[in-house]
């Protein structure tokens, strides 16, 4: 909403590399209004609009707004300052207190420093480092992030020694599934993989649109539920 200069130059690849990040999560097979109203496969309008732009920075501005203008959006201008608010998690922490409970959560618990480089990734190189999230939190929050605190809480790598009947599902869109178990770690412990799937599609309503990889994934996992109930019955009536 008001022309940039050098000094916002960082901050704009932010707000773009926020908007990236948004539509892949929010790549479902239909409109959604999760995070923005956007159309079905979003990723794929975006390239779109990238491709047929008159020149790459107008096709940058519609590519990302797609994600802060919506489907059908309004706005006359991109206020990225107002759109995209710097926090703890390069890739965006949202707006509201939603952004506000990730950018702590993010500081305290889901401890990771997703750095670019402009040669694995698309983005311009941008170092993120736990010694840089450190100095934003503590101002902050006044809290130092653990990065081993996770693994501590809930088992890492060790969590077939302590739980069970957890269900890993990784829809191959969303990137969040760089975090995910890709195989299952003991039989009570499994990992589904859905090749069409964005972030938790498997958890939202069943849709008309939904691909067949979700279809079957939720159909395993019912499976697996049904299963375990049976067995969590069984075992309470031989506790009597």
């Amino acid at each position: 909403c008001k022309p940039l200069t050098a000094a916002d130059v960082q901050h704009l690849s932010l707000w773009v590399n926020n908007a990236f990040v948004s539509l892949a999560m929010c790549d479902y097979p239909y409109p959604t209004d999760f995070l923005a109203p956007l159309p079905g496969f979003p990723v794929k309008t975006a390239c779109e609009r990238l491709i047929n732009a008159p020149d790459n920075l107008q096709g940058l501005a519609a590519a990302a707004g797609l994600f802060y203008n919506g489907t059908n959006g309004t706005l006359p201008c991109f206020d990225i300052y107002a759109e995209f608010i710097e926090c703890s998690d390069p890739t965006g922490c949202g707006t509201g207190p939603d952004g506000t409970a990730w950018d702590y959560q993010a500081c305290t618990e889901i401890i990771y420093a997703p750095d670019t480089n402009n040669v694995t990734d698309m983005f311009p190189p941008r170092t993120w480092n736990v010694d840089l999230l450190a100095d934003y939190c503590q101002p902050t929050y006044g809290v130092t992030p653990r990065p081993l605190w996770l693994l501590t809480s809930f088992g890492g790598g060790n969590i077939p020694r302590s739980a069970s009947r957890i269900i890993f599902s990784n829809g191959m869109l969303d990137p969040w599934r760089a975090g995910g178990f890709m195989q299952a770690l003991s039989p009570s412990l499994p990992a589904i993989i859905i090749a069409d799937g964005a972030h938790h599609l498997d958890l939202r309503p069943a849709n008309p649109l939904d691909p067949q990889s979700v279809i079957i994934a939720r159909a395993m996992e019912m499976d697996y539920l049904n299963a375990w109930l049976s067995e969590v019955r069984a075992e309470k009536r031989r506790e009597l």
